[in-house]
């Protein structure tokens, strides 16, 4: 018999370094918050430039999405093709993708660069109708959109009415990619060190200053800059006020995406990337290893905080991975969350004067990740770049359409009164189990409770601190989670992911 799925990422079997904490007063040309893709990317071309930059991480470097990532690089946006150029023309749709095959134009250089051994290595990625259900004509025709559309770009993409792996029909990208995503981190980690880069973890940004330098507070101590970069997955308030930076997260979407891990015999399916055209996707990417095959397979995505039950997800995923690979054996399962904008197309730029910040990435973390780095040492340096007017962080907040604005925001008021309505899972905070979160009622009121494995137990107000939706417990990754706005929390209330700023309270017994 097997054992049971590890729960951790592929990427996480690489050790990065460590970096201390912020203890004094500094001075930099840029501060960079969020040691992610984006962070460490911009610090890295920054230190190319010689400017001074200080980059500061909440916990451990590149030990958040950026590490539960699938390590697809690729310009096949999640977004269709023809349907970008429906909405914002041929040119900008252009632009768009043009954008993706630079970003990984400049990953494949900086692996060079620094010597890095990433492992990474170009492959076709195949876009195609969906193994297993009825082929709909209207499918097919928007398959051929998309390649006559990327042809018309220059772009090596051809359609085939069988395509490898799903035999459906679908279209072939030339010169997609992949690689390891830590270990391309952790290169470009030693040499910004090498650079003269200060890397701080444990290093929580609390606020910020407006001024000639600004002043960022962080740790109780004072970082004076010329220029800030939010690079955190969901971007922290920087100097915009609690009313605006509210506002922008109604342009934003936080879903959760589900993945696996899988042994795969050898020869089973050609290397390369793979995506379907249902709605969520289902992502395939195939490594080739001495004697076998290895399957990263993905998606069920749903709203961060709205799925009951995490666990059932996986076991969904599982049994749909064994209908298109029935020899797969699952050795790992994760979960990673992706950041959707109203329009689809990320927001990367100046949110205020000397402030810069990149997300919405969608399925494309990667690729938007070096590219907003790119932008970022662009903005900072003064220097024309041909994405800034496209991706701007203020364009209008209905670019998209206003009915899916009005769908992703209808969440919030109805999980604010939904969840106040309902009863507590537990009577009392003793029925909790080890390694369990329950909502439960305590001294008469609703409270968020977690039993560690060693039976310690933290109490919780379940509030989310964003704006007060009540949190779900999340066993699948024994997180906290909001499902009005996705943020996610430690099971003893720290901060995970934002839009939240600030832990969930304590209580005490």
């Amino acid at each position: 018999m097997s054992s049971a799925p590890t729960h951790q990422s592929l990427w996480m079997n690489v050790t990065l370094p460590e970096f201390p904490a912020l203890q004094r007063d500094i001075d930099v040309d840029v501060l960079i918050v969020g040691a992610g893709v984006t962070g460490i990317t911009t610090a890295y071309l920054l230190g190319q430039e010689g400017v001074r930059v200080a980059l500061i991480e909440r916990e451990k470097v590149a030990s958040a999405d950026s590490a539960r990532t699938t390590a697809h690089l690729t310009y096949v946006t999640d977004e269709r093709l023809h349907h970008l150029a429906g909405k914002f023309g041929v040119e900008a749709a252009r632009k768009f993708w043009e954008g993706g095959i630079v970003a990984i134009d400049a990953i494949e250089r900086i692996t060079e660069e620094i010597g890095s051994d990433a492992e990474f290595v170009r492959v076709p990625g195949y876009l195609h109708a969906r193994i297993g259900q009825p082929l709909d004509p209207k499918d097919v025709e928007g398959l051929r959109k998309d390649a006559e559309l990327a042809q018309s770009f220059g772009i090596d993409a051809t359609f085939a009415d069988r395509t490898a792996y799903s035999n459906m029909p679908g279209v072939r990208f030339a010169q997609q990619a992949k690689f390891h995503p830590r270990r391309y981190l952790a290169g470009l980690l030693t040499v910004i060190q090498q650079q003269g880069g200060l890397v701080f973890e444990n290093t929580a940004f609390e606020s910020v200053d407006d001024g000639d330098p600004m002043t960022a507070h962080a740790n109780g101590h004072k970082i004076r800059c010329k220029y800030l970069v939010i690079a955190t997955h969901n971007p922290r308030m920087g100097k915009k006020g609690a009313v605006t930076a509210t506002l922008f997260q109604t342009k934003l979407a936080l879903y959760t995406s589900y993945v696996l891990g899988a042994r795969v015999p050898d020869g089973a399916v050609p290397e390369g990337v793979y995506w379907d055209t249902g709605d969520p996707y289902e992502y395939l990417r195939i490594e080739q290893r001495d004697d076998h095959q290895y399957a990263i397979f993905g998606g069920q995505d749903v709203k961060t905080g709205q799925e009951d039950d995490p666990e059932r997800v996986f076991d969904r995923l599982t049994a749909r991975l064994r209908e298109v690979l029935p020899q797969a054996q699952v050795e790992r399962r994760w979960l990673g969350q992706v950041v959707e904008t109203d329009d689809g197309m990320p927001f990367i730029g100046e949110n205020e004067e000397r402030e810069f910040v990149a997300t919405g990435f969608s399925g494309n973390g990667w690729t938007l990740g070096t590219l907003s780095a790119l932008m970022a040492r662009d903005r900072f340096l003064g220097r024309d770049n041909p994405w800034r007017s496209l991706l701007a962080v203020g364009r209008s907040p209905f670019h998209g359409g206003a009915w899916r604005y009005v769908q992703e925001n209808a969440d919030f008021p109805y999980y604010f009164v939904r969840d106040r309505l309902r009863r507590p899972e537990l009577d009392s905070p003793d029925q909790v189990g080890r390694g369990e979160g329950r909502i439960v009622s305590y001294q008469s009121k609703k409270v968020a409770a977690y039993r560690d494995d060693s039976g310690q137990l933290t109490l919780l107000a379940p509030q989310c601190t964003h704006l007060k939706c009540l949190v779900k417990w999340n066993s699948a990754d024994r997180t906290w989670d909001c499902p009005c706005h996705g943020s996610r929390f430690r099971p003893t209330g720290e901060v995970l992911g934002g839009p939240a700023e600030q832990p969930l309270k304590r209580l005490h017994e």
